[in-house]
């Protein structure tokens, strides 16, 4: 330490340094999106079910969330939750409640070649890769995340913990309701809204509002098509 330490403020923690909490395939977008804004040094991986020291395309796995707090007495206090829940968002929640327990911050991380619109909002633990747009008046829940080539279009509402696959199109004034999860080329219509704990499956068109905790199927149009019984032929 510098004779003339003193002279200068300390600090008990490095704002700088950041766990990635999960080492899956999502998790190699955000290693990648952390290691691309060059504001973070990425002190490792925390993953349940792998073993210290094996290697995620460049960074060692620490050990699961019991070592969240022997990294906070270390002075590390930032984590991103690269854990998607796809099909359970309760993984991804718990792992929110987690790092909070141990003391952790997570910051919303997004990557350069998004945009964010200034007057839109992004909550805690939101997550924008590559290529997506978050457009004016917009706000994105806490721990959201909006894959890669998203549209959030004006006005839009996500609730918590929310998932936008790759390509999903939002236009404006939708709302996408707590723990919902849109699928890839999934498009939602201006001004719909999408309950809780909905699935929208792949490349399905919303036109109208979605209840809460329905599921869509892949390719889908909703509502379902039903025939006016005035122009369906009698039968013989």
């Amino acid at each position: 330490m510098s004779e003339n330490s003193d002279q200068y403020p300390q600090f008990s923690f490095d704002a700088t340094k950041v766990v990635i909490y999960g080492g899956g395939g999502l998790s190699k977008m955000i290693i990648e999106t952390v290691r691309v804004l060059g504001a973070y040094q990425i002190a490792g991986i925390i993953d349940d079910n792998m073993k210290p020291g094996e290697m995620v395309i460049g960074s060692p796995v620490l050990g699961g969330a019991e070592v969240l707090y022997d990294l906070y007495k270390q002075g590390i206090r930032t984590a991103v939750n690269s854990v998607g829940g796809i099909g359970n968002y309760k993984v991804r929640l718990d792992v929110f409640h987690q790092l909070a327990k141990a003391g952790f911050v997570c910051p919303a991380i997004v990557h350069p070649t998004a945009h964010i619109d200034p007057s839109a909002r992004l909550e805690a633990g939101v997550l924008v890769l590559a290529q997506s747009y978050v457009s004016g008046s917009a706000i994105v829940g806490m721990g959201s995340l909006i894959n890669n080539s998203v549209v959030v279009s004006h006005d839009c509402v996500l609730g918590v913990c929310t998932n936008l696959s790759p390509g999903a199109m939002v236009a404006g004034n939708a709302v996408i309701g707590d723990f919902s999860q849109v699928g890839i080329n999934a498009t939602i219509n201006i001004g719909v809204r999408v309950g809780r704990e909905c699935l929208i499956g792949n490349g399905a068109t919303i036109k109208k509002d979605v209840p809460d905790g329905t599921r869509v199927y892949a390719g889908a149009i909703w509502p379902p098509y039903q025939p006016d019984k005035f122009n369906t032929p009698r039968e013989a």
